[in-house]
């Protein structure tokens, strides 16, 4: 009878340990994972059911690899913001399939996406066509965010400039480079690209926000 009560008193604290793990690591939801997030997961779930399963094993040997993959997972995450190179690394990134009603052939085949997970993710907004697209991506998740054509006002789904970072791949879509970018800039205002928080290219010209002045750590 102890042995039952061990492993019920043992269900209840790693019920409450796993929550204050996952509270740690921030708020993520379930579709927005990373490979690296769902690796840590599995992981905290085999040494829970190893350690209630397991019941000579005291609950100290089970409490320190949990929270040293959830401090992991913390420095992981913090590295992750700071470096979009890492983040591409690690995360993926977004792929466009679907640009002005043309498909994108060989990222499907790249991505081994199918037309039928296209048109089934198309009609889950609405659509019933690609020519009714401006813009569809294929995203780290598995996702597909589409922008219709009469709802889009970007000439491009992804920032120019994110908290300073040029985005050299959009440039490069858009037929642009740098230069290109600088120039536009100073026409509204900024002299240096590192000062900007955000920087899209709508249909009627560039969107651009600045750092806040107060603002020193990176977000992106």
């Amino acid at each position: 009878m102890q042995e039952y009560f061990e492993l019920i008193g043992k269900c209840f604290i790693f019920y409450f340990v796993i929550i204050l793990a996952l509270r740690l690591m921030g708020k993520r939801e379930v579709g927005e994972l990373s490979i690296f997030d769902i690796v840590i997961y599995l992981v905290m779930s085999e040494l829970l059911a190893l350690s209630i399963s397991e019941s000579d094993e005291s609950i100290l040997k089970s409490l320190v690899p949990i929270f040293t993959l959830a401090f992991l997972q913390i420095i992981v995450s913090l590295v992750l913001l700071k470096s979009k190179k890492a983040r591409d690394l690690i995360d993926g990134k977004g792929v466009i399939i679907i640009h002005n009603g043309h498909i994108n052939q060989r990222a499907m085949k790249k991505e081994r996406y199918s037309i039928d997970d296209m048109m089934t993710q198309l009609r889950d907004k609405d659509l019933s066509s690609p020519d009714e697209v401006e813009f569809a991506v294929l995203e780290n998740s598995g996702h597909l965010s589409v922008i219709p054509k009469s709802k889009c006002k970007v000439k491009h789904p992804s920032p120019l400039i994110s908290d300073g970072m040029i985005n050299d791949a959009a440039l490069q879509d858009l037929g642009f480079d740098r230069e290109w970018l600088s120039e536009c800039l100073l026409r509204e205002g900024v002299d240096d690209y590192r000062d900007v928080f955000l920087c899209m290219y709508q249909k009627d010209g560039l969107y651009v926000i600045k750092k806040e002045l107060n603002s020193k750590d990176s977000l992106f």
